[in-house]
């Protein structure tokens, strides 16, 4: 249950931002590229690179991995993956990036974009993929994988 309130909440998270009007999302998303830039060059590292579609482009992947590994976590704990539950997961990590950018198609200042449902999808299966690796690595290894929720 734990795991299913935190995927609920990490939507709740997702779809909040995407209320946030395009003015207040872009000064949010240049007060990261901001800090970044004043890191790296803190550090003697060329920072023109990171700019503010970087940012933008790494945050919905990085959310949506997230997702992934916490919807995953949620609906298959016990690491069992059947056709079921992996359709299950599959279409919530499908839907809630679609929903995410019809948000988006009602706010001031933003769009909905084909290439972002694409983008949280890669991500969310990326977040899936890993938690199955690591769960799986754990039981081959024979490191307990943290047993029940």
């Amino acid at each position: 249950m734990p795991w299913l309130i935190a995927a609920v909440a990490m939507v709740a998270l997702i779809w909040g931002n995407s209320l946030v009007p395009g003015e207040g999302s872009s000064s949010v998303s240049m007060a990261v590229v901001d800090a970044v830039r004043a890191v790296l060059d803190g550090c003697g590292i060329p920072s023109a690179w990171v700019t503010n579609f970087l940012v933008r482009k790494t945050a919905h992947f990085t959310e949506y991995a997230i997702l992934g590994i916490l919807t995953a976590q949620a609906l298959d704990h016990d690491g069992r993956a059947s056709q079921a539950r992996l359709l299950a997961i599959a279409a919530l990590l499908v839907l809630v990036p679609s929903i995410d950018e019809g948000i988006q198609l009602f706010v001031s200042g933003r769009s909905g974009q084909v290439s972002d449902v694409l983008l949280d999808c890669c991500g969310a299966a990326t977040g899936a993929v890993m938690r199955h690796l690591v769960r799986f690595g754990f039981r081959r290894g024979g490191v307990p994988d943290g047993g029940g929720d």
